[in-house]
């Protein structure tokens, strides 16, 4: 499988603005209690969902594989850093959201981006 740097590149400046917000203390709070922590995690990772699936380069089944395992990698990394910080705590449900907006978004982009079937010539009687 190969990558599009510049998408890659782009998701892991976006990865690491948001690792870097929610590391400031009070901020992820604030955050949270404004807009909904399940909320901010399914829109972060759907955002992010879609940056990996441009910066990836294979057929669209291996993409969205690779998206959702990739997400769900990112998913894990952002709750244990979460889980070092002693301000912020570390859920399961927040990966689960992750994933899930993986699932979601990258099931929407194989919709949208499947290579649609050429027309069968139609029967002459």
């Amino acid at each position: 499988m190969a990558v599009r740097g510049r998408w890659l590149a782009v998701l892991a400046g976006f990865f690491l603005l948001m690792v870097s917000l929610g590391s400031i203390p009070g901020q992820a709070n604030a955050l949270s209690d404004r807009f909904g922590d399940k909320l901010l995690h399914t829109l972060a990772y759907g955002v992010m969902a879609v940056l990996c699936f441009r910066a990836l380069v294979a057929r669209p089944v291996w993409r969205a594989l690779g998206t959702i395992a990739a997400i769900g990698l990112l998913g894990m990394i952002d709750e244990s850093l979460q889980s070092l910080l002693p301000y912020r705590n570390a859920s399961l449900a927040d990966w689960c959201f992750d994933i899930g907006a993986a699932v979601s978004v990258t099931a929407l982009l194989l919709l949208i981006h499947e290579p649609t079937l050429p027309k069968k010539p139609h029967a002459k009687n």
